[in-house]
């Protein structure tokens, strides 16, 4: 158990989570990635429209 002491206590604590911060950072990830599509597919499709036009 001595090896698992440091000196930094908020260390412990940060590494006790790492699947919460994981699933979170993955939520995020996926969250940003269908936003930046929608976007993306909005803006190609007035591209597309203007050219038309």
């Amino acid at each position: 158990m001595s090896i698992l002491r440091t000196p930094n206590s908020h260390i412990p604590l940060w590494l006790g989570v790492p699947m919460f911060r994981v699933m979170i950072l993955l939520i995020l990830v996926y969250i940003n990635s269908i936003l930046i599509g929608l976007i993306w597919e909005e803006i190609m499709m007035r591209v597309m429209v203007i050219n038309d036009t």
